[in-house]
Order: structure tokens, then C-alpha cells, then sequence
């Protein structure tokens, strides 16, 4: 169980953290993109009711000044039918000047300009302009009172007016600033600057297919109302915040539970460890007693990570060696002992031999000295 562990520890750990981690990851990022669709659709519709707002409150605007200009009309096509030298460039501008308009153009029932506050227009044909168009249906209609707004600038009004005198039509222009001011809070990008908040942002975009789409690193959301379309976008980063948050907290507090289930595993295997180490060591204590060296033993008391059986047992072991020892080196002098009295005896008798010896020399060379004599 013991090599198990050491050599599939990591491994389990690391499968079991996945699988944690993929557990939490799917639910948890389902249900931050749904909170996160949610709250762009709500943002939608606040930005579409608030352009309805805008452009509620520029219809009277707009609609005043128009009826304004169309009065105008109608009364420069009464004065030309009195006065006929008022066709005149340096005229017609007077009258301008006096109405607060910007131009005055006068046409046949062609659509050619006959007059104009600006001289340069006089001779251009309207009708076949497309913008000015429309304009014809005035031409043979002295009752004909028609307003239009410039296709590419919406604060430009014009009103046409049908002559009473003659076939032909009066068109009048002006760039109200007023309008233009309605139409600016009437905006769609003016209307929703303020709306969007934290990283979300809105802006009006092409016609495209509606709905949620992930683009550029952000969770989208196009929809279209009114002739206008919208596109709703918050970053990535911020749908799932959360989620990053959550899996490092779920992964922080499954490793320390990991590390407490292996620590209280280890825990539990040290005394089983050393019950099981116990008899080799005792077996083998004899053999390494000769060659363990006292600063060893020193080393190993004084470690504090050794429990109390363990020094118990060391201190045992050491008293054994002591006595040991102390039996062999009185067994060594005895055996000295003995092997010195014997040596003795044999030096005693061999110098007892070496003077007898010495002796029979000397009684043999006084003998010779004596016959010599």
C-alpha cells in the first residue's frame, strides 16, 4: 500500500483536482452567461425605450417648425402672385433675410428654377433630381402644400407650396438649429451614451442577424427596432470573473483538503512504520553495534522528531553495548592473565637452564686450568 501511494499519489491528486475543476467549470460559466444575456437584454430594451423617449420628445420640435416653414411658403407664393419683381435674386433674398429661411427657389410646372435667392441655381431642373422628386406633385397643384426632410441631413426641412397665379411651385429651405437639436437628443448613439455601465458598451450598428454572438473577446447582443439597430457587448473578462474567482477558491480549499487527508494518512503509517522496523533493527542491532560510533548515538538522542519509544529503546540499546563491552574487556585481561603466568614459567626455566649451563662451563675450564697447572 506503502509503494502505491508514493508512486500514484500525484497522479490521483492531480485527477481528482481536474475533475473538481471540470464539475465546477461547466454549470458555474452556464450560469454566469445566462446572468450575463440577461442583464444585456435588460440594457436593450432601457436603450430602446430611451430613443422612443427622445424622438417622442422631438416630434412637437420638429413638427412646429415644419408647419412654421409651410406657412412661410405659403405666403412668399402670395406675395409673387401680386407682385411679379419680387422674383428677383436681390428679392427674394430681402424676403430671406425677413422670414429667417435659407432659400427661396421658384418653379415651372417642369420643375425648372425660374428664380432663386441664390442666382448660380436659377435654370436647374428639380425634377429630375431624386432628392426633389416629391417636389413635382406640387407643380400642377396650387392646393399642394408638402413638407419633406433632407434624406442625409434631417435638420434641413423643406416645404413646397403649389402657385395660385401660374403652374409651378414655391420650394423653401431652412436648416433649423432647433430641429437639429432635437434630432441630436433624438439620437440613437446620443440617446444611449449614458446608459451603458461598468464595461458594457452600446452603439448603433449595421442590420445584421439577431441575437447572441461572442466576437472579439465580448458576448454580444444585436437587435433591431425602428429602422435602428443596436449591438449590446460586454467583455469576456467580466462574464465570467466569478467563475475564475470560484475555481481558484474550489481549487485552494480541495488542495488543502487533499494535503490534510495525506498528512493524517501519514500520521497513520509512522507508528505501523516503526512497529514493522522494530524486530530487523533489534536483529541487527549486534551487528552494527561494533561500528556505530558514540557521536551517532548523541545525534540520535538529541533529534527531537524521535518519539519517547524510540529513545526508550535507544537508550537501551545503548546500556547493552555498554555492558557488552564491559564483559568482553574483562574477558580480554582475563585471557591476558592467563596466557602471562605460563610465559613466565618458561622464561624462569630456560634462565635456570642457561646458568646451569654456565655453571658446568665454569667447572669444565677450572678443571682444564687445574691439569694445565
Amino acid at each position: 500500500m506503502v509503494r502505491f501511494m508514493r508512486k500514484w499519489l500525484v497522479p490521483l491528486l492531480a485527477g481528482l483536482l481536474l475533475i473538481g475543476v471540470g464539475c465546477v467549470f461547466v454549470p458555474l460559466s452556464r450560469q454566469l452567461q445566462t446572468r450575463a444575456e440577461t442583464e444585456l437584454t435588460l440594457l436593450m430594451d432601457r436603450a430602446f425605450a430611451q430613443i422612443e423617449e427622445a424622438d417622442r420628445l422631438a416630434e412637437p420640435m420638429i413638427a412646429a417648425q415644419t408647419e412654421g416653414l409651410l406657412s412661410k411658403a405659403a405666403a412668399v407664393s402670395r406675395f409673387l402672385t401680386h407682385d411679379d419683381t419680387l422674383l428677383a435674386s436681390d428679392a427674394l433674398s430681402a424676403l430671406c433675410e425677413q422670414l429667417a429661411i435659407d432659400r427661396i427657389d421658384v418653379a415651372d410646372n417642369e420643375g425648372t428654377l425660374v428664380a432663386s435667392s441664390e442666382a448660380a441655381r436659377i435654370g436647374l431642373t428639380l425634377g429630375a433630381q431624386e432628392a426633389f422628386a416629391w417636389t413635382m406633385a406640387a407643380a400642377d397643384d396650387e392646393a399642394a402644400a408638402l413638407v419633406q426632410q433632407d434624406s442625409i441631413d434631417p435638420s434641413v426641412i423643406y416645404a413646397c407650396i403649389g402657385r395660385t397665379d401660374i403652374e409651378g411651385f414655391v420650394l423653401l429651405s431652412r436648416d433649423d438649429p432647433h430641429v437639429e437639436s432635437a434630432l441630436m437628443l433624438s439620437d440613437a448613439e446620443s440617446a444611449t451614451s449614458d446608459i451603458a455601465y461598468g464595461g458594457d458598451i452600446i452603439f448603433p450598428a449595421e442590420a445584421g442577424a439577431e441575437g447572441f454572438f461572442f466576437e472579439s473577446g465580448s458576448l454580444c447582443l444585436r437587435r433591431a427596432q425602428n429602422d435602428i439597430t443596436l449591438i449590446a457587448a460586454r467583455p469576456t473578462t467580466e462574464v465570467f470573473a466569478v467563475r475564475s474567482v470560484a475555481i481558484l477558491a474550489f481549487c485552494a480549499a480541495l488542495a488543502c483538503v487533499m494535503i490534510c487527508g495525506v498528512a493524517a494518512y501519514l500520521m497513520h503509517l509512522e507508528p505501523v512504520s516503526a512497529e514493522e522496523t522494530e524486530e530487523p533493527a533489534s536483529i541487527s542491532a549486534e551487528a552494527d553495534d561494533a561500528t556505530l560510533p558514540e557521536g551517532r548515538e548523541q545525534a540520535e538522542l538529541d533529534e527531537t522528531t524521535l518519539d519517547r519509544a524510540q529513545k526508550r529503546r535507544l537508550f537501551q540499546k545503548r546500556e547493552r553495548r555498554e555492558e557488552e563491552q564491559t564483559e568482553t574487556l574483562e574477558f580480554e585481561q582475563t585471557e591476558e592473565r592467563t596466557e602471562r603466568v605460563p610465559r613466565q614459567t618458561a622464561r624462569s626455566r630456560k634462565m635456570a637452564r642457561t646458568s646451569a649451563m654456565d655453571l658446568a662451563e665454569e667447572d669444565s675450564e677450572s678443571a682444564f686450568e687445574k691439569i694445565v697447572d
